[in-house]
């Protein structure tokens, strides 16, 4: 029997770093409600990225369901327009520096009495044109992306950039296709715009107070949810209401036009004692939370245990059963909401073990096995 107490110590010490400790709180809980909802996004929280010049379509740096970051690359187009640009601002530039040689040619000559006022003056115009033409062409470069300054020669090669966070919703054109200026080329949509809209009876819908919490639940995962309006029309297939609620917890990409369920939190609200919900788990047919055992308790229990031991090995095991430090606290369920349940049975400021759950009841089972078994 001693090998099976080493074992429960030992197992204790390797499963301790996944057990969490926390203390039950006062928490408001209302009536609750469940109806289905959908995964929606709002007109202005799509949006597309164009090409602004005419092309042809070469290389597609994303794929559907990618994340991009504002100014990450996204395709790449071949435009014989971007050329004549390019070619152009190298162009204007040679011109800048004939225009201002011929212009300080004639200053010089102004200067000795050889060129009127008029002269000087025209080429003064001249040259300021040339650079206004120049200017508002590096203006259109680098609204393209495209340095200005380091360019040495004509390109053809425009780089589309994303204007804003998001995740790829679908790619607009094939490859190798010819495109013309503002076509839209890849569809986007915001990580940070997700929406619900949960379905509702009318009659309940009309009487919809302002405050109201919702919690969607999609497989393992829940998102907090902010009630926003009732909308003004019902849905034509179900002749449901229709209530948006903003998904607040948005980091995660989701999946636009799927179904899932909300819980709606409705008033009247009261205060009840809160525990986790993964703090809740079926021990001898009764919902129970686990509870670190009073350390005086304990310590006596333990050196009984010991001084029974030395006149009956048999009481050994009665000892080695409680070594695990927790002990069940029986509770009942009265509501639940996101991640905590309200329940009677245990005191406000009690430490309860709110996550590794599984690992003491595991414990408590080779503990009770070890006591009984030979």
């Amino acid at each position: 029997m001693k090998k099976i107490s080493l074992f429960i110590v030992f197992t204790f010490v390797l499963q301790a770093s996944d057990i969490v400790i926390e203390k039950a709180t006062m928490q408001s809980f209302g009536k609750q409600l469940r109806v289905n909802a959908k995964i929606v996004q709002l007109s202005n929280q799509r949006q597309q990225i164009v090409s602004r010049l005419g092309g042809h379509l070469e290389t597609y740096y994303v794929e559907p369901g990618q994340t991009v970051k504002r100014g990450g690359k996204i395709a790449k187009i071949q435009s014989l327009e971007l050329s004549k640009m390019t070619a152009d601002y190298l162009a204007l530039g040679k011109k800048i520096e004939a225009v201002r040689e011929r212009l300080a040619s004639t200053k010089k000559l102004y200067e000795k009495g050889l060129a009127s006022k008029q002269d000087l003056n025209r080429e003064q115009i001249a040259l300021a044109g040339v650079e206004a033409d120049r200017n508002a062409l590096a203006s259109q470069l680098r609204s393209l992306g495209i340095d200005p300054g380091r360019l040495k020669s004509a390109t053809d090669t425009l780089i589309i950039h994303a204007h804003a966070d998001g995740l790829v919703s679908r790619l607009l054109v094939p490859l190798h296709t010819n495109v013309s200026a503002e076509t839209p080329i890849v569809s986007l949509v915001q990580k940070s715009g997700y929406y619900a809209v949960a379905y509702i009876g009318v009659k309940e819908a009309l009487k919809m107070p302002e405050k109201v919490e919702g919690r969607l639940y999609i497989g393992d995962e829940s998102f907090s949810c902010r009630y926003l309006y009732l909308m003004p029309k019902v849905d034509e297939e179900t002749q449901r209401a229709q209530m948006l609620f903003w998904i607040e917890s948005s980091d995660k990409p989701l999946l636009l036009n799927a179904f899932a369920e909300m819980d709606i939190d409705l008033p009247p609200y009261e205060k009840r004692v809160a525990v986790k919900r993964s703090a809740l788990t079926m021990f001898e047919g009764e919902w129970v939370v686990f509870v670190p055992k009073a350390g005086e308790g304990h310590e006596k229990h333990e050196h009984e245990g010991h001084e029974e031991h030395d006149e009956h090995g048999e009481e050994d095991e009665e000892h080695h059963h409680e070594e695990v430090p927790f002990e069940t606290r029986v509770v009942e369920i009265i509501a639940s909401f996101g991640d905590f349940a309200a329940v009677k049975g245990i005191e406000p400021g009690v430490a309860y073990v709110a996550d590794g759950v599984y690992f003491v009841k595991s414990m408590m089972l080779k503990s009770e096995l070890g006591g009984h078994g030979h």
